[in-house]
């Protein structure tokens, strides 16, 4: 470790574990995982955690450890020197007796995003051909064929076939094995971003079934180094699903798993509470502990509590480099897409409110699939609370078997970074998919005949669909005002009027119209000792606001400045308007304009 405090999130590490070393990044020693793969004979093994939580670094250091190479001279390099002084050389020589003996293919499935299939082969290629472009030695083995070697440049070339490509993984192991006399290690990275992109892209778009084909390609390139290979020393696969009912670990001589449920002997991927301690004393920053624990820790694995890895490290960095309590901000949600979240925002009205309940503090009681298809998410709509368990954006507080012995869990969202993440989808959802497809033209009539019982009633109608994690505050009403009023008309927003700025001013046909508003927040209630039960107090508190609002419309003459500054106008209807969460006063205000 340097001497000088230095740290560098994972994303900005170089793709070598032995830059991470040698450069003096604080490290978070992890290489147990190395001993408990091998002593457990995990000689394939499948292991999930959240994005960013670790698991591309953790391949990284398997790399490290396994890599059998030489420098340019040809001389073997040897990599012992990356883990003098880690744990994994406490290990015993069963352990150590695999270091620096294998070849290894690396590669990550991470770019598999796009919304067709040659797209996605073309990535496929891609990062096998950039996989293999380590192993271009095996062109100059007596042991190979001639075809054999235009099949493995065709590889490199990124030309190959698609039956080619599918039986890739299989057939460089064998040339390894002939060329080097060595087993090999195949480490795959992000395996399921292809399958969750295929299963979101179809939901989109019915009809398409790009899902399966993905399916096919990925299943049978993956069985081909991973299903009855001899020439495999080791297989870890990664990524945020285990997926077993896709057919892409079909016949893999099984492999372990270990997934987010599974009890292990330590935390190999996230940080332990001792883990961030130390980090936060080598920094001198122990006094941030409890705000990073807020924010970034709640997470239970084997019974430990566990902070996400990225968002930590970031947050760290930007405090040691004088960000102040501003660097504690959410980190994780950058990284992607949120795409399962919108998705059953989008499609399951009935989990809005759920999702809601438990930004609050709430908890659910819900079926834990382990055997998960992403055409569940389709098909299976209480899947989603396993895929949100799976994948981090829920933690577990409570599993058990159920009267009919089916495992479930207590869940809810644990800490503030994703209940930030939560809570920008929800609004996301309401404020560009609810108003915007909310039909304005009866409110807008309403205001147009002056017709009080209605605004107020079609007011209500949008505000029944927000969300309880709203702040109501004035800011909130007001852009919702606009954003509804945007459907039907130009809308003027804060625009100077006579003797100030009217909050919303708009022009229906001929009518100018005019909203002054105003809210009774939620800390007001709470201030005022009022509860929601207390109808008659907010009424009150309500009158008071519109009767301000009504004083600043007629004292700053805003009606007669709309007739003046707005040709369309030919007459002005002015309206106070006040909310309460959700509830709505409106009274309309006389001015000598009408």
């Amino acid at each position: 470790m340097s001497d000088t405090p230095k740290l560098t999130p994972f994303g900005e590490i170089s793709e070598s574990f032995g830059d991470l070393i040698d450069k003096g990044i604080y490290y978070v020693d992890k290489t147990e995982f190395i001993s408990y793969l091998i002593k457990q004979k995990r000689n394939i093994c499948v292991f999930t955690r959240p994005r960013r939580f670790g698991k591309t670094l953790m391949l990284r250091t398997l790399k490290a450890f396994f890599e059998y190479k030489h420098d340019d001279d040809g001389n073997p390099v040897d990599n012992r020197r990356f883990f003098e002084g880690l744990k994994v050389m406490n290990a015993g020589e069963d352990v150590l007796k695999h270091l620096g003996q294998y070849p290894v293919i690396s590669m990550s499935l991470k770019d598999m995003r796009n919304d067709s299939f040659d797209d996605m082969f073309t990535k496929l290629k891609a990062a096998l051909g950039k996989a293999c472009q380590p192993h271009k030695y095996i062109l100059n083995s007596p042991e190979l064929s001639p075809l054999e070697k235009e099949q493995f440049s065709r590889i490199l070339d990124r030309v190959m076939t698609q039956a080619e490509c599918e039986d890739a993984l299989g057939d460089v192991c064998d040339w390894i094995q002939r060329a080097t006399k060595r087993k090999t290690v195949i480490l795959l990275d992000e395996y399921d971003v292809p399958l969750q992109k295929a299963a979101i892209h179809d939901i989109h778009t019915p009809g398409d079934n790009l899902f399966g084909d993905i399916v096919s390609l990925v299943g049978n390139f993956i069985s081909s180094g991973f299903k009855s290979n001899d020439n495999l020393a080791f297989g870890i696969i990664a990524g945020c699903m285990r997926i077993a009912k896709e057919s892409v670990f079909t016949g893999m001589n099984n492999p372990g798993v270990i997934t987010v449920m599974d009890d292990i002997p330590n935390e190999y991927w996230g940080f332990t509470e001792a883990e961030v301690k130390d980090m936060l004393a080598y920094y001198g920053i122990e006094d941030k502990y409890e705000m990073l624990e807020q924010w970034y820790d709640g997470y239970m694995y084997s019974g430990r509590k566990v902070f996400n890895p990225w968002s930590l490290l970031n947050a760290i960095r930007e405090l040691v480099n004088g960000y102040g309590d501003k660097a504690i901000r959410p980190y994780w949600c950058l990284t992607s897409g949120n795409d399962i979240i919108s998705d059953m925002i989008d499609n399951h009205p009935e989990y809005r409110s759920e999702l809601a309940r438990m930004i609050e503090g709430g908890t659910k009681w819900v079926p834990v699939y382990h055997n998960l298809s992403y055409r569940d998410l389709k098909t299976r709509p209480d899947a989603i609370w396993s895929f949100l368990l799976f994948t981090g954006y829920l933690k577990s507080i409570i599993v058990r078997n159920n009267a009919d012995d089916l495992l479930e869990a207590e869940v809810t969202i644990p800490n503030r970074e994703i209940r930030s993440v939560m809570k920008s989808a929800l609004r996301e959802w309401w404020e560009y998919k609810e108003i915007k497809e909310f039909n304005t033209k009866p409110l807008a009539n309403a205001l147009v005949a002056g017709d009080i019982d209605t605004i107020e009633r079609e007011f209500r109608f949008v505000l029944k669909g927000s969300m309880s994690v709203f702040d109501y505050n004035e800011a909130f009403y007001h852009g919702m005002t606009v954003g509804l009023l945007r459907t039907v008309a130009e809308v003027h927003s804060n625009d100077e009027y006579g003797e100030g700025r009217p909050d919303v001013v708009t022009v229906i046909g001929d009518k100018g119209i005019i909203l002054e508003l105003k809210c009774v927040t939620p800390k007001a209630l709470k201030d005022a000792g009022v509860t929601d039960n207390d109808r008659t107090k907010i009424k009150s508190m309500m009158q008071t606001k519109l009767d301000e609002a009504a004083k600043q419309i007629q004292n700053n003459k805003y009606a007669e400045a709309v007739l003046d500054d707005e040709p369309a106008a030919r007459s002005v209807l002015a309206y106070a308007v006040c909310f309460c969460r959700k509830w709505c006063a409106v009274r309309q205000v006389k001015t000598s304009a009408q």
